[in-house]
């Protein structure tokens, strides 16, 4: 269809392309060519005339100072190409959106209803041609007029080009001595191109070894013109389509009962229509090619391709021949495990969530709601998901799984009966409310042979969690069993809602108001966390405190302690005293730290020698609950609300309760061995009367009547002395494990029994009791990261003074007294 010079309404004035200075001078006009419609043509193909393309001045600006009628001219000249026959329809004029043609009268009228175009002082516009010069490259006209700003001045660019073999352009060049033309060089309209083709896919797809996958959309298109620009030109019969995949695959086709590959009509399958298959080799005739070359596309359907030998990380290639064309190459195909994945998205923050606290964040002022990242189970190629075995997925120790929410299913996913969230419950049910642990056959297989189930099968699901309240750090989710690979994700991040700094206080046995030395710091994870009238608990292990001690809290934080004191009260079931506090109004500037000190203990004299700990809890974040799962969110298994924590008389036995997983649920530990107590309270003797034989080179000694296995046996020195390992003798000896304690830093060993402190350092030839020093026989050596002192050295400083040794059986004997 023939084009006609055009003028739309410019959107904007291309101003980076106008001279500043150009807006200065007065009777101005300035217009920006450009090039609509340009072709790009096939070698061979290019046609006699060409009528497509045509090229607009688009006046940006117009600035007339007289009242006269405006007249400028106009010269287009052409570049490997000549005019053909230019007409007064050759042109036209947009206006305000209006589309005016040129008349017989060189005047321009409306396509609709002919009104006339005028300008500003409505004078009509008007065209008239002056020449074409004589190698008709040249094309002259003259437009008068007042050409408005954004009107659109069109020339048709019918003309031919004179060479056109590949890579030649057809170009135009315009010129006014009135206008200022923008860009108005060398624009190319027309361009000729070597005829050629381009593969793609939809998408690469995955397969697995041994295994089919269907191509996505196989699109094989020329480049430029259509299939029948250049095939049966020369040779029609040996036009032909090849297909060939690199090593390692095969190409598959289906016939009617199954599925149908086609390009548009034709049938690729062997034999059909002149096809022929041949494993990794598909060639399509120019028989089966003549009814669909008027096309510039073609798209082979259902083409499948199979991984016959290729490895996990292969790629399938099918290059693609066609007659008189290069050759081209596309990847299909990637080979992938046969496996089950188990992912998250890598885009999403890993949301933080305090620990020991229930889901409603109960104590704290905290609006996350637990939930950790949505989950992915996907199998990598249907069937690599075996349901013959079961799998389980895991929390670490200290960490709960509350609910299971947001559960979904993709491809060919099925169960054997119910809906994936009775399977998740049940699973949860299983695994004891901590794991999920999903029964084998509860689900069922997908199959690659199956055409209408080869889709891989995926899960996904949420969690929602709760932590003890000395969990810290990251939630590895596991994924284990016989069906999967062993593999892990982060699904979710757990911070304390507060921390205690406390050191450790070697004391010793006392009576009333023995004052522990340090203090205890514990301070706020962000500032206004803890809620208003959240009480917080100091309790020690077997030991009363004996009065309040002294609170302070910052002077930043704008925290209030209740009454601005601690308290002194009954603890956990009467059986100690503890201290607590009590919020009275939440911090806003900054996290609050809060310092105890000055406390005082009652050391009953009973105590044994030992390592006491410090529990501070925040008994309404654990929802009431000092031990237990109160704080657990109730769901239904089964229809049933099994997820239900007993009442305080643990009354509700049935159905199985969440608290009966553990109970000690919680660790509430706050330091270990806050108070270690280095004398014990009521020694009757300070000598031994186990009788202790200790067999060189074995792994066992006899303490009395009892054989006690130890982890390092006794040796002969290099000096010749016999050394005993001082931990496993001092416990068989009757000592407290707790009171063989070691100091790293100054790699001491320090042994308390009775009224009796023994400390040894590695290297030194002697002994310390009661901080008088012995000399020992034998420098105190370590062997197997084990303290080993000489047999008599050790003997002495415990006040074992009947020691024997027989050589011939190479035994020691640590007689105790009566």
């Amino acid at each position: 269809m023939k084009k006609f010079l055009s003028m739309v309404m410019a959107a904007a004035m291309v101003v980076s392309l106008v001279p500043a200075t150009a807006f200065a001078a007065s009777d101005d006009v300035k217009a920006t060519a450009k090039v609509v419609d340009a072709e790009n043509y096939p070698v061979d193909a290019v046609p006699g005339t060409i009528t497509g393309p045509e090229v607009q001045l688009t006046f940006t600006s117009a600035d007339y100072v007289n009242n006269s009628a405006k007249t400028a001219e106009y010269t287009f000249t052409l570049d490997n190409a000549t005019w053909q026959n230019p007409t007064v329809g050759s042109y036209a004029i947009t206006a305000d959106g209006v589309t005016y043609e040129n008349d017989a009268a060189g005047e321009f009228a409306a396509k609709v209803g002919g009104t006339k175009l005028t300008d500003a002082d409505g004078v009509p516009v008007q065209v008239s041609l002056t020449s074409i010069n004589a190698d008709g490259d040249e094309l002259e006209f003259t437009v008068t007029g007042k050409m408005e700003r954004g009107w659109v001045l069109g020339v048709s660019l019918a003309s031919t080009m004179e060479k056109t073999s590949k890579g030649k352009t057809a170009t135009v060049s315009v010129e006014s001595d009135d206008v200022r033309i923008t860009n108005g060089d060398d624009l190319v309209y027309a361009s000729v191109e070597a005829t050629g083709i381009k593969a793609s896919v939809k998408d690469t797809v995955d397969v697995a070894t041994e295994e089919i996958a269907t191509l996505k959309d196989f699109k094989i298109e020329t480049t430029v013109g259509d299939f029948d620009d250049f095939l049966d030109t020369v040779a029609p019969t040996k036009d032909e389509l090849k297909l060939k995949l690199n090593s390692g695959f095969e190409f598959v086709t289906y016939d009617e009962t199954g599925k149908v590959t086609n390009l548009n009509n034709v049938k690729i399958k062997d034999g059909t229509a002149g096809v022929v298959v041949d494993e990794d080799e598909i060639v399509i005739p120019a028989t089966a090619l003549d009814t669909v070359k008027a096309t510039d596309t073609w798209t082979i359907e259902n083409l499948g391709v199979e991984a016959t030998s290729a490895k996990s990380g292969a790629t399938a290639t099918i290059k693609v021949y066609l007659t008189g064309c290069d050759t081209v190459s596309v990847e299909v195909a990637k080979v992938i495990e046969y496996t089950v994945s188990m992912t998250v998205d890598e885009d999403e923050d890993v949301p933080v969530i305090y620990s020991g606290v229930d889901v409603d964040n109960t104590g704290i002022v905290d609006d996350s709601n637990h939930e950790a990242l949505e989950v992915t189970i996907k199998e990598s190629f249907a069937g690599a998901w075996n349901n013959s075995k079961d799998f389980t997925l895991s929390v670490p120790e200290g960490v709960y799984i509350a609910d299971i929410i947001s559960t979904s299913t993709d491809g060919d996913f099925a169960l054997k009966s119910g809906s994936t969230d009775n399977w998740f419950r049940d699973a949860y049910k299983e695994g004891d409310y901590v794991d999920l642990t999903f029964e084998r056959r509860t689900w069922e297989e997908t199959n690659p042979d199956d055409s209408t189930k080869d889709d891989p099968a995926e899960v996904s699901f949420t969690l929602t969690l709760v932590a003890d309240p000395n969990f810290e750090g990251d939630v590895v989710l596991k994924l284990t069993g016989d069906a999967v690979e062993e593999q892990s994700v982060t699904i979710a991040k757990f911070v304390k809602p507060f921390v205690v700094e406390a050191q450790q206080n070697d004391m010793q046995i006392d009576y009333r108001n023995t004052e522990i030395p340090t203090s205890v710091v514990i301070k706020e994870a962000e500032a206004g966390l803890w809620d208003k009238d959240t009480t917080f608990t100091l309790a020690l292990d077997k030991i009363s405190f004996d009065d309040e001690g002294k609170i302070a809290v910052d002077d930043k934080s704008g925290l209030e302690i209740k009454d601005n004191e601690l308290k002194h009260v009954a603890g956990r079931g009467g059986a100690n005293d503890t201290l607590t506090f009590t919020v009275d109004s939440r911090s806003d500037d900054e996290p609050a730290t809060v310092t105890i000190s000055g406390m005082q203990l009652y050391m009953d004299r009973s105590l044994p020698a030992g390592a006491y700990d410090l529990d501070v809890t925040a008994d309404v974040m654990l929802n009431g609950n000092s031990r237990g799962v109160g704080y657990l969110k109730e769901v239904v298994l089964n229809g049933t609300r099994d997820m239900v924590d007993r009442d305080n008389n643990g009354s509700k036995e049935s159905p199985k309760q969440v608290r009966d997983i553990n109970d000690d649920f919680y660790s509430e530990t706050a330091k270990a061995g806050f108070v270690n107590i280095v004398t014990a309270g009521r020694e009757d003797t300070d000598s031994f009367t186990t009788k202790v034989v200790v067999p060189v080179g074995e792994s066992y000694l006899i303490s009395g009547e009892n054989k006690v296995e130890i982890p390092v046996p006794a040796y002969i020195n290099a000096a010749g002395y016999t050394m005993l390992p001082l931990r496993a003798v001092a416990v068989a000896l009757g000592i407290n494990e707790n009171n063989v304690l070691w100091d790293q830093s100054t790699r001491t060993a320090t042994v308390m029994y009775g009224s009796k402190i023994i400390n040894m350092t590695y290297g030194q030839k002697v002994v310390y009791v009661n901080g008088a020093m012995i000399p020992a026989t034998a420098a105190v050596e370590i062997t197997n990261d084990r303290m080993f002192l000489g047999l008599r050295d050790l003997g002495n400083a415990l006040g074992v003074t009947d020691i024997t040794w027989d050589q011939a059986t190479k035994t020691a004997t640590l007689n105790g007294g009566k």
